[in-house]
């Protein structure tokens, strides 16, 4: 088995307070949103991107971002991996502007009250392992442990003894408020997903899933023209769209939302993944 990849998006249809009709919100997997999935506990975490996949020896990296809502300031705080995989594990500050490395890696920080720490993480397999969702430790010495929410702070590896693709997808909406805002049940929304391969080149099987299917959702998508935004693979959108990605190449794709009934606004529960898997599954 190689990889599986995924990027994570969240939905919610709720009556709008100026709307007669309801209106869909489509939370997307960014840091700006990540935080409401777990709004209890002075710490609040999210990871981005939140799946990776590399070959045994070589790193996998992301970036974390943690916030104390206090009381008080949190010390001590780092990072650990809870579930075990055949990988070495390292952490270290980045600055939030330009993403550089601050400190000194492995070394636990104080975080003030309101305030919020960036992080790098690092993963280098020592033997291939199929995708693992690993849960990570936010933890300070004076606090609980931030809360853990599957494909918001959590992070979907694999490893593999060959070349395999490394698919990192990032979402957007409309008004780029990580809001999709529809009208009516009957009018669908959309978001776009950009995409690129930091790894092999592959055939690549992209999609979409609505917390299992058990959300009163429609789905479809098509990869599509970054310039135009215009469905080129398959010109009509559908439930998956198959296509060769190379390495370095940075496909865009459209997803679409048809929702036939309201939808609690759980960020946490009520999701959208959209998955990039290669012949291994």
């Amino acid at each position: 088995m190689k990889s599986r990849l995924s990027g994570v998006a969240h939905i919610s249809l709720l009556p709008g307070p100026h709307f007669l009709a309801p209106i869909l919100t489509v939370l997307l997997a960014i840091n700006a949103t990540l935080f409401a999935a777990a709004s209890w506990g002075s710490l609040l975490s999210s990871v981005l991107p939140t799946s990776r996949s590399t070959e045994v020896a070589s790193s996998a990296t992301a970036f974390a971002t943690v916030i104390n809502t206090g009381p008080g300031t949190a010390t001590g705080c780092s990072i650990s991996p809870v579930t075990s995989v055949p990988a070495t594990f390292l952490y270290q500050t980045t600055n939030p502007a330009t993403n550089a490395l601050t400190g000194t890696p492995n070394t636990p920080v104080d975080i003030a009250e309101g305030a919020a720490q960036t992080f790098l993480f690092v993963f280098t397999p020592t033997a291939s392992f199929a995708p693992t969702d690993i849960q990570l430790a936010f933890d300070c010495t004076n606090t609980d442990p931030a809360p853990v929410t599957g494909g918001l702070n959590t992070f979907l590896l694999s490893a593999s003894n060959t070349p395999v693709a490394d698919i990192v997808a990032l979402s957007a909406t409309p008004l780029n408020d990580g809001i999709v805002h529809i009208p009516d049940t009957g009018s669908p929304g959309a978001f776009a997903v950009a995409s690129v391969n930091l790894g092999a080149s592959e055939l690549i099987t992209v999609t979409a899933d609505a917390a299992g299917g058990m959300l009163p959702v429609n789905l479809s998508l098509c990869e599509t023209n970054p310039a135009t935004g215009v469905c080129t693979n398959p010109p009509t959108p559908a439930v998956e769209t198959t296509t060769t990605v190379n390495t370095g190449e940075t496909p865009t794709f459209a997803v679409f939302v048809d929702a036939t009934d309201q939808i609690a606004l759980d960020p946490a529960t009520n999701r959208i993944q959209v998955s990039f898997l290669d012949n291994g599954g």
